[in-house]
């Protein structure tokens, strides 16, 4: 008898930084749900996505492609439809597909995929109002859930003080009225009403930590402003980075413009709020793992939790996210627990968003698409046993980047600055060597053109393609038809 395939549960985060985690060293931060799944499992030390902003590593992550090459280039964009994306892939394989939660996939493919869509789309008032009327007149699904409690959900620009106080005012609402603590349990009630009849892909979005910083509850007052870790800035940082630092700063349409001037109370009471968001989260992690075990899932269900990017939160003197390429947006944690992942390793080589899509079809024992340009990270195919990484890539529209365990080179094309750190010593670049260091610049540079190369799509999936063998040497040559 054929044994039944794992059902996967993929758990993304928003904004979440590696480093705000209990497992990964945060001293402050309560973290047990994410902190019991990397004992149970693998907690990737060198995981880096490929965009600093949700849509394009939100379309890497469910293609498995590379942003210059899926074209979600920034927010804003759309996912082609001749995409094929994760819940296409199991659904391709008799697996029952859900999304709960966000998603920030903008194709009509991706929804089709879908046997389950719930919770999406549900925060408002991003863009300011001339008038100042942020009154819900038409409430959505959770908004409706929280005037059924009795109370009334405000987000974004309807918070009180949300620009001076950079987005962090902490709820007076009830835990359970809260996006992340809803969505949580709506994610739980799909894990609940499955019939166990196919093994299911259940892609569990959360809307935090992103800002607005509005924890509910025990968790608006879980963390001392005064306690929290410290920021990592220095006074030479800023002066000796690219111009577009400065620029950032000064702009008057940022959504906390005048961040600059904030003093160093209001940055901890965002950090504070921050890590109340990320622990409500956590909390809601905890009891979808307790389902799991209470309806003898666990044992064959692999759960992997990552987020979109990173968050500066104060570091460098910048609230928020931010459109730059230092760790502090690239480094993000995965998770992996499930079956045939082992339990308790912190695997340390250097992995990418890319790699999500075959590593999850590897563990299944599915097929990996040709058109995925990632690698294994489970070692279950003869994809995973490839030599290590000697760097990974991300881009930003204007800016492109190659990062080793030593080096950071960040390429500002066709500009005459740029950023270099060498982060054996200067963990949190702080100190850009671009202009000092000329000789490694042009070497990461050349570094930088080999991995583009190496990663470029011969394999799109559209592509119509003929094989035959060199007249000389023998190896294998792929070309293309033109029609």
């Amino acid at each position: 008898m054929k044994k039944r395939p794992p059902n996967v549960i993929l758990v993304t985060a928003d904004h979440l930084r590696y480093d705000t985690l209990g497992c990964n060293g945060d001293p402050v931060i309560q973290t047990p749900g994410i902190d019991r799944l990397a004992a149970q499992g693998q907690c990737f030390e060198n995981f880096f996505v490929q965009n600093p902003v949700c849509q394009p590593s939100r379309a890497t992550l469910m293609t498995g492609r590379y942003p210059r090459h899926h074209n979600v280039r920034w927010n804003g964009s759309r996912l082609p439809e001749h995409e094929v994306t994760l819940p296409e892939f199991f659904k391709q394989q008799g697996y029952t597909t859900a999304c709960v939660g966000k998603h920030h996939i903008a194709q009509q493919r991706f929804l089709d995929a879908l046997d389950h869509l719930e919770a999406g789309g549900l925060r408002r008032n991003w863009k300011e109002r001339t008038d100042g009327d942020y009154t819900v007149r038409e409430p959505n699904a959770f908004e409706q859930y929280v005037r059924a409690r009795g109370y009334e959900y405000r987000t974004g620009y309807a918070l009180p003080q949300f620009r001076e106080r950079l987005g962090a005012v902490p709820s007076e609402l009830p835990e359970d009225c809260h996006l992340d603590a809803y969505t949580g349990m709506k994610a739980r009630e799909y894990v609940e009403g499955l019939d166990g009849e196919s093994p299911f892909f259940l892609w569990f979005g959360f809307y935090g930590p992103h800002h607005p910083y509005v924890p509910s509850g025990r968790f608006a007052t879980m963390y001392d402003p005064a306690h929290v870790p410290a920021f990592h800035r220095s006074e030479s940082d800023i002066p000796t980075k690219p111009p577009e630092y400065a620029l950032y700063f000064a702009t008057e349409s940022h959504k906390y413009r005048g961040f600059d001037q904030a003093c160093d109370r209001t940055f901890r009471e965002m950090k504070a709020a921050y890590y109340g968001m990320v622990s409500q989260l956590d909390h809601q992690i905890g009891l979808l793992l307790e389902l799991l075990e209470q309806r003898r899932l666990a044992q064959n269900t692999i759960v992997a939790f990552t987020s979109d990017h990173g968050e500066f939160l104060g570091d460098h003197g910048i609230p928020a996210k931010a459109p730059f390429l230092l760790d502090c947006m690239l480094h993000v944690p995965l998770l992996l627990r499930g079956p045939g992942v082992p339990a308790g390793q912190r695997p340390r080589e250097l992995a990418e968003a890319v790699d999500v899509v075959p590593t999850l079809l590897g563990l299944c024992g599915l097929q990996i698409p040709e058109s995925a340009q990632g690698r294994d990270l489970s070692g279950r195919s003869a994809d995973g046993q490839r030599e290590p990484r000697r760097a990974v890539y991300a881009e930003a529209v204007d800016k492109k980047c190659i990062r080793s365990n030593e080096w950071k080179y960040i390429h500002y094309p066709a500009k005459q600055h740029g950023e270099l750190y060498r982060l054996s010593s200067d963990p949190y670049e702080l100190e850009n060597l671009y202009a000092e260091r000329p000789e490694t610049v042009a070497q990461m540079k050349q570094e930088l053109c080999a991995l583009l190369d190496a990663t470029e799509d011969f394999k799109h999936p559209c592509y119509q393609r003929f094989s035959g063998r060199h007249p000389a040497t023998g190896d294998e040559l792929t070309h293309y038809h033109t029609w």
